[in-house]
């Protein structure tokens, strides 16, 4: 007794079919897709970076962007932007009572948390400059105003510092320099170091550029750069 044939979907029909779902996805998939310039700018623009940074994110908003629209990014079958990396909460400046200094004097001044904010010292100091002149004297940290921030150069690199975007470049063995742009005003940062200096000696003085905070503050510039010396190697003069 031979049974009943069952319907047989004929290649035509099945190809039909199998276009018609594949349109459908896309339309729907299409519906929250945007263009690269227009993920590019949202990514940019949601970081909010400086004037000084602007460069460097939209680099990496592009670099994001090739690699979601190159690389299909998906999950359970949807398409997916990365998540990107939530900023660390910011560190305290200060512990709870403790005193912030002004600027180094010539003295030896005592480990603790100091500030600068480019004015004029109420002790006796070279305002913006520093060295471990109680110590090796190897090493000088210099703070400077500068009239703008310049284009990175060849061998620059994206750093932070005090929380906002900077460049940073060696310019010899001796010498390194970060750029740091807040509120407009642009920071130079200069670490000079004498040929032979011990690297415990060069690890202190990054220690104090990596230890610098912003904090908002009513004076001319608006703001002040806080900072730590660990040591009391430090003094200005």
């Amino acid at each position: 007794m031979t049974r009943p044939s069952q319907p047989v979907m004929i290649d035509e029909r099945l190809d039909r079919l199998v276009r018609q779902i594949l349109a459908e996805r896309a339309e729907a998939v299409a519906a929250d897709a945007m263009t690269a310039d227009a993920m590019a700018e949202r990514i940019a623009s949601r970081l909010r970076p400086s004037s000084l940074g602007r460069v460097w994110v939209l680099l990496a908003a592009a670099m994001l962007t090739a690699i979601v629209i190159g690389g299909a990014l998906v999950v359970g079958g949807q398409p997916r932007l990365p998540s990107l990396p939530t900023p660390s909460a910011p560190q305290a400046s200060a512990a709870e009572g403790e005193v912030v200094r002004g600027w180094p004097d010539t003295s030896k001044n005592l480990p603790g948390l100091y500030s600068w904010d480019g004015s004029p010292c109420a002790m006796s100091c070279v305002v913006g400059f520093m060295h471990n002149g109680y110590g090796s004297g190897d090493v000088e940290v210099h703070l400077d105003i500068v009239p703008e921030a310049p284009i990175p150069a060849n061998g620059a690199t994206a750093v932070t510092v005090a929380g906002h975007d900077a460049i940073y470049r060696r310019i010899d063995s001796g010498r390194e320099e970060w750029i740091v742009e807040i509120e407009g005003t642009a920071i130079a940062i200069r670490l000079a170091a004498r040929p032979g200096t011990s690297q415990a000696d060069l690890a202190v003085a990054h220690a104090i550029i990596e230890s610098m905070r912003y904090e908002p503050h009513d004076n001319d510039l608006g703001f002040r750069l806080d900072f730590r010396l660990t040591t009391d190697d430090w003094d200005s003069g």
